[in-house]
């Protein structure tokens, strides 16, 4: 391939994408997590220093939240680690929400 079809190639493959938005957007989601995380940490100490208790919704919330982010990257680029993280926090998710469930029935005192 010479310079220009590897030129070409690249500027049909861009077409209609501007490189500059889909920078802000992979930063934006990237401080996104950071911050949900951050903000469950908070709640969870907060609920420890007042209750002497950790709520594990907002856990529920992030652990689904993320399961679902690495899923998308999987089926989109094909990545095998991408589909093991997303195992990983899918596991995470549903033991938590079984957790949640059953402090609801009050099998367990949460």
């Amino acid at each position: 391939m010479t310079k220009e079809e590897i030129l070409e190639k690249s500027r049909s493959d861009n077409a209609g994408k501007d490189i500059e938005d889909l920078e802000v957007q992979k930063r934006a989601a990237t401080i996104a997590y950071f911050s949900s995380f951050g903000l469950c940490i908070l709640i969870s100490v907060l609920n420890w220093i007042f209750t002497r208790q950790i709520k594990i919704e907002c856990w529920i919330v992030f652990f689904g939240m993320v399961c679902i982010v690495f899923f998308v990257k999987f089926v989109k680029l094909k990545k095998l680690h991408e589909l093991f993280v997303a195992l990983g926090y899918l596991l995470i998710f549903i033991a938590l929400l079984i957790l949640f469930i059953l402090q609801l029935s009050g099998k367990i005192v949460g």
